[in-house]
């Protein structure tokens, strides 16, 4: 069974043609965000080609790394000339079977070349600078491109900050949070980097007098570091249960409240943000909110004012990267007043991103990462509904009806890791005789679905088979979802 219904396709629906179309439609989509990766890198070099006379004061230096960022644009033109070449192949050629197949393989190794040159492109904006750039010079600067940008005793060392993070952070603002200005976002080397320093500050200020409350399905070493950290004062509620949460919130007063708002656990609950946020107004507890399965499907800012004490924080690595996994990187999001404070402890914990890991992210895009996160919903919605209508024996599909994500649970009492090890085994080994794009790996967010065994070495928190949907096109999707049915059945009548 499902937590949420899962709606059938209308009765007597033909998907044929249509789902022909639609998968090329979708490649289409594919293509053009493979563009935008494209235009945003060449762009990047181009204004790195333009820097070089001030960033490098060295000839040979300069003619170096000119040359090879010259080799790399043009690579770059190349590839947004088959893209374009392909993109006009998936809206005008005939429409074949064959057709859909041949360009969403080549849309395949595209991306895979683009992900190269991405941390290629990387390595290059960051080959001039310096990690302790100088702000002052006799003969020649050491600051490569943030030349006459360096400020003494402020952004002179990048581990505490760097003008690099500063310009994603205020684009990331610009075009990913709604609600009333005055957020500012600060970038960490991880979503675990994230939090570690949202607990810090909290501790550190002296937030934290009271009692704590977090989410059940709070992200399990989150949790592991909460209750290490303040040991016998953290409750912990259903966030599924409103009305308990909001009972809680009532009596025990907590100085803050730490959610997920889409848990990454087994049972994926969805907390009513809206009535916690309500429940919060005027009070000194702060709400710590982990948005990253939902990401900028998301936004707990418009839903606050200024008597919301409001600290969101997402691990980059996941949807943000639209599937480049290049980088790790996380980002907190917090009105400007504890912005400002929350800074100098990321200075402070040494919890600040590298500037390659920067120049690795896609630049921000509303619109480009509301269409993948799109189309990861579509899919995962697609599979849930496929297996729980194989009415697998002893299995309950789980998806909660928003994110890429949805887990598969045994009705056994006791969950046994070998069992579900072996329906993760079991799908790849059956995806590669029916020559069916699968992986086994943890994370998500990415072009190719991953079927993983989630917190197999966690202290909190019961095991899982994950599947972390891809952005297959519509044609792809009945033999994926066939695939791990029928692995499923193989693995449990063993």
């Amino acid at each position: 069974m499902a937590v949420v219904p899962l709606p059938s396709e209308p009765p007597g629906h033909d998907i044929g043609v249509e789902a022909l179309e639609c998968a090329l439609a979708e490649l289409d989509a594919d293509l053009a965000e493979l563009s935008f990766l494209c235009t945003a890198g060449e762009a990047r070099l181009t204004g790195l080609e333009a820097a070089l006379p001030e960033a490098c004061p060295y000839p040979p230096t300069r003619e170096l790394l000119g040359r090879a960022v010259a080799s790399a644009r043009r690579r770059y033109r190349a590839l947004g000339g088959r893209l374009r070449v392909l993109q006009g192949e998936a809206r005008y050629a005939p429409r074949s079977r064959s057709l859909v197949e041949r360009v969403a393989a080549e849309r395949a190794s595209l991306s895979d070349r683009l992900r190269v040159e991405q941390g290629l492109m990387a390595g290059l904006l960051a080959a001039p600078d310096w990690q302790s750039p100088s702000f002052l010079h006799s003969l020649a600067p050491a600051a490569g491109r943030q030349t006459g940008r360096i400020r003494a005793h402020w952004d002179d060392y990048k581990r505490d900050r760097h003008v690099d993070a500063e310009d994603y952070e205020r684009r990331y603002v610009a075009e990913m949070i709604d609600g009333p200005a005055g957020p500012r976002a600060l970038l960490t080397g991880c979503g675990m980097a994230a939090f570690t320093t949202i607990l810090g500050w909290l501790l550190g200020e002296g937030k934290l007098p009271g009692p704590v409350l977090a989410g059940r399905g709070l992200y399990h070493e989150s949790r592991l570091l909460l209750e290490r950290m303040l040991p016998g004062r953290v409750g912990f509620v259903d966030e599924s249960d409103t009305p308990a949460v909001l009972r809680a919130i009532g009596e025990c007063r907590p100085s803050a409240v730490f959610l997920d708002s889409l848990s990454n656990t087994r049972w994926m609950p969805l907390p009513d943000l809206r009535a916690v946020i309500d429940a919060l107004r005027g009070s000194d507890t702060y709400l710590v909110l982990d948005n990253t399965c939902l990401s900028v499907g998301c936004q707990p800012f418009a839903l606050v004012c200024e008597s919301v004490r409001l600290v969101v924080f997402e691990s980059l690595l996941k949807y943000a990267q639209l599937g480049l996994d290049r980088a790790g990187a996380g980002v907190i999001v917090a009105q400007a007043g504890d912005a400002e404070s929350v800074e100098d402890y990321r200075e402070h914990l040494g919890t600040n991103i590298p500037d390659m890991s920067v120049h690795a992210l896609p630049p921000p895009d509303r619109g480009v990462l509301e269409r993948r996160l799109a189309r990861l919903q579509r899919n995962a919605l697609h599979v849930a509904r496929g297996l729980d209508e194989r009415a697998l024996p002893g299995v309950s599909v789980v998806y909660p009806g928003r994110g890429g994500c949805l887990s598969l649970l045994s009705d056994e009492h006791e969950q046994r890791l070998e069992r579900q090890h072996r329906v993760v085994c079991e799908a790849v080994a059956e995806a590669a005789r029916r020559g069916v794009r699968l992986l086994a790996g943890s994370s998500f967010g990415f072009d190719t679905t991953r079927i993983y065994l989630t917190a197999a070495r966690a202290e909190y928190g019961t095991p899982f088979v994950r599947i972390a949907a891809g952005t297959e096109h519509r044609l792809e999707l009945d033999a994926l979802t066939d695939v791990l049915a029928t692995a499923i059945e193989t693995s449990l009548s063993r």
